[in-house]
């Protein structure tokens, strides 16, 4: 059976990947280069606020989207309207940009990464509840 929805939301979510994880590659290089040691950040943050920051917002976008694709995929599977999905997963995939973009450049401000986590939460919640009576 073909998953259009949740493999649309999966290659959005995939695209938001790909730069949190090349600003990190960046930073480890940047780090490096100016230390003289281009491996000099490879297993840490060697202290550097920007690349600590960048890691835990890969690092939180890693731990909520495997579970939030597969509980649409579950759903999608179960005969979920299309439009619910969409809805779901473009809440979700908005979600975690902002969550990724707040947590990387402006970290002590916390009202745009808690309305992210809303969505997160609303993206577990809604699902399980649609699971369970379905």
């Amino acid at each position: 059976m073909d998953l259009p929805v949740t493999s649309t939301i999966a290659a959005c979510l995939a695209l938001v990947a790909l730069p949190l994880s090349i600003h990190i590659s960046a930073r480890r290089a940047i780090i490096g280069l100016k230390a003289g040691i281009i491996h000099k950040a490879v297993f840490d943050d060697t202290g550097n606020d920007m690349l600590r920051n960048a890691i835990r917002a890969f690092g939180n976008f890693i731990e909520y989207v495997p579970l939030a694709i597969l509980l649409l995929a579950l759903m999608e599977l179960q005969g979920a309207p299309a439009s619910m999905l969409a809805w779901l997963g473009g809440l979700f995939v908005a979600g975690r940009i902002v969550h990724a973009v707040s947590m990387t450049f402006i970290p002590l401000i916390p009202a745009p990464r808690a309305l992210a986590m809303f969505t997160t939460y609303a993206v577990f919640v809604v699902p399980a509840w649609w699971l369970l009576t379905h």
